[in-house]
């Protein structure tokens, strides 16, 4: 079947049929003409179809010829059809079988030529001839009479120098017979017994074959006289040699009714006198008749826009060169449409011609801008998501790539070797594995994997891979032609649920040990409770303060947490009472001494709110700290002294709180903590190593 970009360029009208009558295809000529969609179209039957259902004839005509293509016989014919503007047109239609290697007719083919145009010529024609009937035959324009009874015909010399190029030489009837084309001597003797038997004027042209072997086309008109019984007594006429004008006549026509029906638009025109010529292809695009056109400048009428000043373009043709390029040009209705141009210019006699033939380009720069659109979209869409693209093309062994994710790492186009060897050594079995899988003529072709890919400065990235092989063949000949296929990058993810996995791992950890640490909290309170709201009260704060120093620190994903913050959260009730003092400069600690320092800072609290500085209203704490570097490390060292509360007196035994301090500070962060019970308020010296 001929494809569709082929028939479209035929200017004919083209339609492919099954050999039911069903439409195939149809080409862009035929769908314009006609103002049918494709869609419209294919899979109906041709008589069908509103170019010729409008007249049940012309539809019954289509269908009587399909059916004889069908049986294998060829059909030309004339009909009338309706185009798309509702004028009627004269369509040379034929309808050809196409069989296959078996000879089946396989499908038919319908072809459509516009002839109104000639039709028209040759009615115009005929209406020239009639008038200028009696002027020939008083012309003596090669002469002759025919005796009916006789059967004897005389020629004039004219004639005679027509028929045998000499006016001298004898013409008989049979030898002029003789000269007559065979093709068209039973036509011409058939068209003379008529014009005798009906008494019409008789008009005809014919072939002659001179003895020299020259064919010339003659026309003939004669009309036959009458004796007064109405008799048929001679038929009398003049013969014109008319080659060189029909030849030039119909190249004429040929070439004008090519322009005039073609659907690209093609005018003329001169710089004084404007448009000379406008096609059917302009008045369909620019929405202008002819009537209008003619005479106008055709850059003002259609508000030319060239890339370069109008005035130039003129210079340029006036110079006699012609112009090529895209131009936008405004319709009848306002609408933009850009054409590409050809400009030629052409001297005539002592006047310049210009001829222009546009075509329309709009749909494909429409449709270039979209695409453009399109692929600046993706490209962004494709960067922002870390999305890349690749091309692998078996048969040459080339890999075509986009930018990312293999910059730094593969060029633009590779081989299938390069991409291997930019996998990291630890994932390259694998990934030649999957490679291997994907290309099977006996699977699906799919691919999918994650590997790490190796830059040139060492960095490593996780790539995720899919991607589909298409296969050509059948059975055990199938084999692998092309793999296209999308990366991308996740080493960010690959990295975050890494570190998910290790912070809970981390947190798995830490909850462990703080089970342990609120059982012996739990064990200690309840020995040294003296009651059971006593222990409610002592294990409730203790636990709140555990739980304060987590929120700090899942604010920070348990990366530590700051001194201050935890200050505040665990002494909240007296620093907001202003009783609280503290001073030191912002120390970034480490969640396992956070969480413990926690503790301790809740520990000395409670203590002051029971029995120290902070259970009168005048009793103050002054809090401050300060860095040592030693060594490598940092300690922190923190000075908690109470003022201003009852006398203290050392205790006669060493209770729960205060162990705890000892055994946190000593124990859990290796660090020191001293208590002193000072008369005039207690004081706890800190010292936490912070690295």
């Amino acid at each position: 079947m001929l494809s569709r970009d082929v028939i479209d360029h035929i200017s004919a009208f083209v339609g492919v049929l099954d050999p039911d009558g069903t439409v195939m295809e149809v080409n862009e000529t035929a769908l314009k003409v006609s103002g049918a969609c494709r869609g419209d179209v294919l899979g109906r039957k041709m008589w069908d179809i509103p170019f010729f259902t409008y007249d049940s004839a012309v539809a019954g005509r289509i269908q009587e010829a399909v059916e004889e293509g069908a049986r294998g016989t060829s059909a030309r014919f004339d009909v009338s059809a309706r185009t798309a503007t509702g004028e009627i047109v004269i369509v040379d239609v034929m309808i050809r079988p196409v069989r296959d290697q078996n000879g089946r007719i396989k499908l038919l083919v319908l072809s459509g030529i516009d002839i109104t145009e000639r039709k028209r010529v040759e009615d115009e024609l005929r209406r020239s001839l009639d008038l200028l009937e009696r002027a020939q035959r008083v012309g003596r324009l090669g002469h002759w009479s025919y005796n009916i009874p006789a059967a004897q015909l005389s020629w004039s010399a004219e004639a005679r120098r027509m028929f045998l190029g000499d006016e001298n030489a004898e013409l008989t009837t049979e030898r002029m017979l003789q000269l007559v084309h065979p093709d068209d001597l039973e036509r011409l003797r058939a068209e003379s017994r008529e014009a005798i038997e009906t008494g019409k004027r008789f008009v005809s042209s014919y072939r002659i074959r001179r003895e020299n072997g020259e064919e010339r086309i003659f026309e003939m008109e004669a009309e036959p006289d009458y004796g007064p019984d109405g008799q048929p007594l001679r038929m009398f006429g003049i013969t014109r040699d008319v080659t060189e004008a029909r030849l030039h006549e119909r190249e004429i026509l040929e070439q004008q009714r090519i322009i005039d029906q073609s659907l690209e638009p093609i005018f003329s025109w001169q710089i004084e006198d404007g448009v000379t010529l406008w096609n059917r292809g302009c008045e369909q695009l620019y929405g202008y008749s002819k009537n209008e056109a003619f005479g106008q400048a055709p850059y003002k009428l259609l508000a030319s826009q060239f890339p370069s000043p109008t005035s130039e373009i003129v210079e340029l043709l006036q110079a006699g060169k012609s112009w090529t390029g895209e131009v936008i040009q405004t319709t009848r209705d306002g609408r933009q449409v850009t054409v590409e141009a050809r400009i030629d210019p052409a001297q005539v006699d002592d006047r310049m011609l210009v001829l222009e033939a546009h075509r329309d380009i709009t749909g494909r720069k429409a449709a270039e801008k979209q695409l453009k659109l399109s692929e600046e979209r993706l490209a962004i869409a494709a960067h922002l998501a870390g999305v890349g693209f690749f091309d692998f093309d078996q048969i040459s062994g080339k890999v075509d790539l986009s930018p990312e994710p293999w910059s730094g790492v593969l060029p633009e186009t590779a081989t299938i070797e390069d991409a291997v060897m930019a996998v990291h050594p630890a994932d390259r079995d694998a990934f030649r594995n999957a490679i291997a899988k994907a290309h099977d003529p006996t699977g699906t072709g799919e691919f999918e994997q994650v590997f790490r890919l190796l830059k040139d400065t060492g960095e490593i990235r996780w790539i995720r891979v899919k991607s589909q092989t298409f296969f050509e063949g059948e059975g055990k000949d199938r084999r692998a032609v092309r793999t296209v296929g999308a990366a991308i990058d996740i080493t960010e993810r690959h990295n975050w649920e890494e570190q998910q996995r290790l912070l809970m791992g981390e947190l798995n950890h830490r909850v462990r040990n703080t089970l342990s640490v609120v059982q012996a909290i739990a064990t200690q309170t309840l020995r040294s409770a003296k009651d059971p709201e006593t222990f409610v009260q002592d294990f409730k704060g203790r636990i709140q303060a555990i739980a304060s120093a987590y929120k700090l620190l899942n604010e920070t994903t348990w990366q530590g947490a700051h001194l201050t913050d935890l200050i505040r959260e665990q002494l909240a009730s007296a620093c907001g009472a202003g009783q609280i003092a503290f001073d030191g400069p912002e120390v970034w600690l480490p969640p396992q001494v956070a969480l413990n320092l926690g503790m301790v800072l809740h520990e000395l609290g409670t203590n002051a709110q029971k029995h120290g500085a902070l259970s009168v209203p005048g009793g103050s704490v002054q809090l401050s700290w300060a860095v040592r570097k030693e060594d490598k490390k940092s300690v922190l060292e923190m000075s908690w002294r109470e003022l201003g509360g009852p006398p203290v007196r050392p205790p006669e035994a060493r209770g729960f709180g205060m162990a705890l301090i000892e055994r946190t500070i000593g124990g859990a962060v290796e660090g020191e903590a001293n208590v002193h019970f000072d008369p005039d308020g207690l004081h706890c010296l800190i010292e936490l190593p912070l690295r």
